[in-house]
């Protein structure tokens, strides 16, 4: 599916509008694992064989053993880019968000409480892979799904029925995601939301648009690379309907490095802050003033 972001739609029944999942289970890990098997198609910008690598994680053995690492590592990107994010968006958003982003958050304190983390992490990571997968296989000719449902497989126009499904649903869980994030955020007060808004710090417009530039860049550049890249391949055999797959799958994949640079540059200028700070009040970083005394 182009919009792999539609695919969180499927696990949302399983997320509270507070932020946190239903039960045991953990929010980041049903969403993430619910884009899973789509990251190779995103690595396939730079890596060789990623796209065909694909038939893997989307495969019945792919959805409990290389989506589910796929989803630990993508909960872990996404940690290291929240705060940077979120610092990004004006104080009433970032605030409300960044309480709905934490609002699943979970400090096990035993070790019996981690491990039992751990398990419900993976059974999490599973349910949104196979719920990309079941989803995949309706809107995908060729796949199991469409072979079940024949009538998916009728061309219409010069397209197979399931393509339009692919698109059509698509576009309904996007809809669906917004309406959903719009009722949970407007339940959320402007100030005093806690979580990992109020660890974003406030930073003035002109700074925000300057370490938004890396994400920018990136995205553009992965979706021109990719879409370039298919072109001397294809040329105008395909429509421009068929090249938006790869640019999507480019833009997706400089978003990363872009994220990345972001991150890193907002660390930076956080570090840089609280030094002047600590200069301008004689302490050191992090200490509150007098510590140093004897």
């Amino acid at each position: 599916m182009p919009f792999t972001l539609s695919h969180a739609a499927a696990v949302l029944p399983l997320v509270r509008r507070t932020g946190a999942a239903r039960g045991p289970l953990v929010a980041s890990a049903l969403v993430a694992g619910s884009f899973a098997p789509d990251v190779t198609y995103y690595a396939g910008t730079v890596v060789p064989g990623g796209m065909a690598f694909g038939a893997v994680t989307h495969a019945p053995v792919g959805v409990v053993t290389v989506d589910v690492l796929l989803t630990a590592v993508s909960v872990g990107g996404w940690l290291l880019v929240r705060v940077p994010l979120l610092a990004l968006l004006p104080p009433g958003g970032r605030e409300r968000l960044g309480a709905f982003a934490g609002g699943g958050v979970r400090r096990p304190r035993t070790l019996r409480e981690r491990a039992a983390l751990v398990g419900w992490f993976a059974v999490s990571a599973v349910l949104g892979s196979a719920s990309h997968v079941v989803w995949d296989a309706f809107t995908h000719p060729g796949r199991w799904g469409t072979r079940l449902v024949p009538a998916l497989n009728t061309v219409v126009g010069d397209r197979p029925l399931a393509m339009y499904v692919q698109y059509g649903t698509s576009a309904l869980a996007l809809v669906g995601i917004g309406w959903f994030l719009w009722t949970a955020l407007r339940r959320r007060p402007a100030a005093g939301g806690g979580g990992a808004g109020r660890a974003a710090p406030e930073l003035s417009l002109r700074l925000r648009v300057l370490l938004a530039a890396p994400v920018v860049l990136g995205v553009l550049l992965g979706a021109g690379y990719r879409t370039v890249r298919a072109y001397a391949v294809h040329g105008a055999a395909v429509g421009w309907f068929d090249y938006l797959p790869d640019l999507l799958f480019g833009a997706g994949a400089g978003l990363v490095p872009g994220l990345l640079a972001c991150a890193a540059a907002f660390r930076l200028v956080v570090r840089r802050t609280r030094l002047r700070g600590a200069a301008a009040d004689g302490t050191a970083p992090g200490r509150p003033a007098g510590a140093g005394a004897a």
